[in-house]
């Protein structure tokens, strides 16, 4: 999946995404711990794009990264309005 960002960066991420039978959907993207850029420390809502399919989300939390595992840099999200996937 690629984040699409306001500057027409597109960073690759892994996703733990899933999508609850009324149509919510959020989880986690996953990017390696280089790419912890200021961009991303203080994104608060955003695009992705999942095999050609776009999809927003909005990010409550900020500081949801300090708990990254070892090597990685972990954002959860929220989805706001289709999924993606």
């Amino acid at each position: 999946m690629i984040l699409l960002l306001s500057d027409d960066d597109k960073p690759a991420a892994a996703g733990d995404l899933r999508k609850d039978e009324t149509g919510t959907w959020g989880g986690s993207l996953i990017f390696p711990a280089e790419a912890r850029t200021a961009q991303l420390l203080n994104l608060a809502e955003g695009r992705l794009s999942i095999h050609g399919r776009e999809g927003a989300f909005i990010r409550p939390d900020a500081s949801d990264w300090i708990n990254s595992p070892t090597g990685q840099f972990r954002i959860r999200i929220e989805g706001d309005g289709d999924a993606p996937f």
